[in-house]
């Protein structure tokens, strides 16, 4: 999955198809506006500074509209119109990093001060030792769907220990079993055809690997899941551009029906068109999403 993501443009171009296909955007951000006054609710009400930090941010779009959401929250909760909103951004990905810049160049509206480094987690983690004296404590810390690049105990331990304020919350936004994860495991294991209900690979066993040890280690937990569907029936066309680009997202691979073997495509689409169903003559799959709020 991480390679794919490192194709730059050609990840974000399948990425913006499969948005599209499944609103997944518009579908992560309702779920995460319907629970963001908890998270507002746990600060001082007098506090001067509000600090988020975005953990594989991507090209800042879904950062733009989580920033909305809370000054939205803070001024219906709080009445506070001017408070100060700091945003600092992690994200590897040049390509990607180019355009979150960009846009915050656009989002002057927003009257928030950006931060964005481009760098991983790892390398962001070993700069912030060598300043402790520096550190910035945050009010939230968020991975949207980039959790599963990083060492999840490692990474929780950081954030919890050294970057979270002590009202703070973390905020993941992670998979769940849906046909992504049947595809992937595939590819993985070519002799296994899977189905719906049989043994979840461990590989996507997130939300339970992150709620164990946030239970291990006493700390408070609030999940939230979503299913909603993709329409997967363009992948069936081998002419079809916007097909092959969201056949590229399924499978996490760069123009996958001309790179890889014939017989595992066949085997792919058939498993495609047996997990999805029909309504209308058009294909749609499942997709299964949880948002996971952690707190001190």
């Amino acid at each position: 999955m991480a390679s794919f993501c490192e194709t730059g443009e050609h990840y974000y171009r399948s990425l913006d198809v499969f948005k599209k296909k499944s609103d997944e955007f518009v579908r992560n951000i309702e779920l995460i506006r319907n629970h963001m006054a908890s998270v507002i609710q746990r600060l001082p009400q007098n506090q001067p500074c509000f600090n988020i930090l975005s953990v594989g941010s991507g090209t800042g779009e879904v950062d733009m509209e989580i920033l909305k959401i809370m000054k939205e929250e803070l001024q219906r909760t709080q009445g506070r119109d001017q408070i100060k909103i700091y945003n600092r951004a992690i994200e590897p990905n040049e390509y990607a990093c180019d355009l979150y810049k960009s846009s915050v160049k656009r989002a002057n509206d927003l009257q928030i001060d950006f931060d964005v480094r481009c760098q991983t987690f790892q390398e962001y983690k070993v700069q912030g030792a060598e300043k402790l004296e520096e550190r910035t404590k945050f009010d939230v810390i968020h991975f949207i769907h980039s959790i599963y690049y990083v060492d999840i105990e490692e990474a929780l331990s950081h954030c919890i220990e050294n970057e979270l304020h002590a009202n703070g919350s973390l905020l993941f936004m992670v998979e769940g079993p849906d046909l992504i994860c049947w595809v992937l495991d595939k590819q993985r294991f070519p002799d296994w055809y899977g189905k719906p209900g049989d043994s979840v690979p461990e590989s996507f066993k997130t939300v339970e690997k992150l709620c164990k040890i946030v239970g291990e280690a006493g700390w408070r937990y609030d999940v939230y899941n979503q299913e909603y569907e993709i329409d997967v029936t363009e992948v069936f066309d081998a002419e079809s551009t916007e097909g092959n680009l969201l056949l590229d997202f399924l499978t996490h691979s760069k123009n996958f029906r001309d790179t890889a073997d014939e017989q595992v495509v066949k085997e792919i689409l058939a498993l495609i068109k047996d997990l999805s169903t029909v309504k209308d003559e058009r294909h749609f799959g499942k997709k299964m999403e949880s948002l996971i709020l952690i707190y001190k």
